[in-house]
């Protein structure tokens, strides 16, 4: 069977259960489709024609003939519009409006070119609703081009949530630049005493040099597990100046960042350690999860702020689980295993209750203002820290959910629908993707049990972990 249809070079289809992983190299696009588009995807990898698809498609999903056909076709006219296919020519169905065109030709270089040399011909193809083909027509060329390349810089390989450095041309509290400041703060630090501390994250060794006892008491009780004795060579040197009133924080000889109050030291200092050492190691994807491990595998569980995952990964922490990380699950390159990142756990307000039995000096922990306005304590995990420089597989991934009234449970989560869930939790991609990564990608959800833990209490959860991890 011969088909018109032709798969663009730089796609491919992963499958994974009944549902397929999609990777569109050229543009660095990873969806996850669902049965039927996969379904689809399949028949045209088998060379089916259009009307030959339609025909497997009503018999595979028990749909009839005229349905399967308007499903069929849309999806293929929408594959069409994206680049993912060529040569397929819609008999009939609905009218593409202007803004589904505009997208078509945003995210299609190959359209594009076709519309430089003939945008009627592209109207005709793309069945332009006729009220907006005059419009249509009428778009200019170059500046769909530049809009093209605005959507493509605007990458989702960058750390999600992450502030901005602080410039060079910030001002401090007194109106001075924190460059101006900083400069005069390190010359007078030069000529007093300095407390110093050496701590250890990932293969980062940081010096970190403080000029007061208040400052250290504050940030030294965020990092004291990390903490090293005097190392061979040192691979980042911090300096936290005062000047100005403001806190400020060097590397080397450039201010990095700066806080007004006392109470912000930590969080600026915490950040920038964390920041630095995963920067100057190479992975594969980070994930926004709490991570711990059981035996020789981990446990990842991945969620938004306030669905309770720091609170569930702190109390396993304490009942026979390793701390690996209360934020970032680090994936390794080619294993996707997990390395540990063990800063120490962020508590907020409404989770000191609950973890109280199991961190009794957890009221007595000083708080810290962060600079997005919340109040935290910061608990320093318990555990060998000589297990924080192994790396483990995975072998569950559980998405917490805390609701007050919820009844708590473990649920099955199909791998598809989990690995949906997991891409929205991506915190950074720090390497272009390529077709072995995604294939890597999909064999390592082949090898996790998925779930989701809708919770109300905290111990019914604990509980309910440990027999999955058992």
């Amino acid at each position: 069977m011969t088909s018109r249809i032709r798969i663009s070079p730089d796609v491919e289809l992963f499958l994974l259960e009944e549902e397929g992983v999609f990777f569109a190299e050229d543009r660095q696009e990873l969806y996850v489709f669902n049965t039927p588009a996969t379904f689809v995807w399949c028949c045209l990898e088998e060379e089916y024609g259009p009307a030959e698809i339609a025909a497997a498609y009503a018999k595979a999903f028990g749909v009839d003939p005229g349905e399967a056909e308007r499903h069929v076709f849309g999806i293929l006219r929408e594959w069409e519009g994206l680049g993912h296919i060529a040569g397929f020519a819609a008999p009939g169905g609905r009218d593409a409006d202007l803004t589904m065109a505009l997208g078509w030709l945003l995210t299609n270089a190959r359209l594009r070119e076709d519309f430089a040399r003939s945008p009627a011909e592209v109207a005709r193809r793309l069945r332009i609703r006729p009220a907006d083909v005059e419009a249509f027509i009428n778009l200019d060329g170059s500046d769909l081009d530049a809009q093209a390349r605005a959507v493509a810089q605007a990458s989702p390989r960058r750390e999600r949530g992450k502030r901005p450095e602080h410039s060079l041309a910030s001002v401090c509290a007194s109106g001075r630049s924190v460059l101006e400041v900083a400069a005069e703060a390190r010359l007078r630090s030069v000529a007093t005493a300095s407390i110093t501390r050496h701590y250890r994250l990932l293969e980062t060794q940081f010096c970190l040099r403080l000029p007061s006892r208040a400052q250290d008491a504050r940030v030294h009780a965020a990092l004291a597990h990390l903490e090293t004795s005097v190392p061979a060579a040192v691979d980042v040197a911090l300096d936290l100046l005062e000047a100005d009133g403001d806190h400020l924080l060097c590397e080397d000889l450039l201010p990095v960042g700066h806080c007004a109050a006392l109470d912000q030291v930590a969080p600026l200092v915490k950040a920038r350690v964390r920041q630095t050492a995963i920067n100057r190691r190479r992975y594969f994807m980070a994930l926004h999860a709490g991570v711990v491990a059981h035996g020789e595998r981990c446990l990842l569980l991945p969620g938004e702020p306030g669905r309770g995952k720091t609170t569930l990964t702190a109390a396993l922490s304490r009942d026979g689980f390793r701390y690996f990380s209360d934020e970032f699950a680090l994936l390794e390159e080619k294993t996707l295993a997990v390395r540990p990142v063990p800063l120490g756990l962020t508590i907020k307000p409404g989770a000191i209750g609950p973890l109280t039995p199991y961190y009794p000096e957890i009221e007595r922990l000083p708080e810290h203002m962060r600079e997005d306005g919340q109040l935290v304590r910061y608990l320093n995990p318990p555990g060998d820290a000589a297990g924080w420089g192994r790396s483990a597989p995975v072998g569950w991934i559980v998405f917490p959910a805390y609701a007050p009234d919820a009844v708590t449970a473990l649920r099955p989560v199909s791998r598809p629908e989990t690995l949906r869930r997991l891409l929205r939790e991506c915190l950074v991609l720090p390497d272009r993707l390529d077709r072995a990564g995604v294939e890597s990608l999909v064999r390592w959800m082949r090898g996790v049990s998925c779930h989701e833990l809708p919770m109300s209490g905290l111990g019914d959860a604990v509980r309910l972990l440990k027999e999955l991890a058992e």
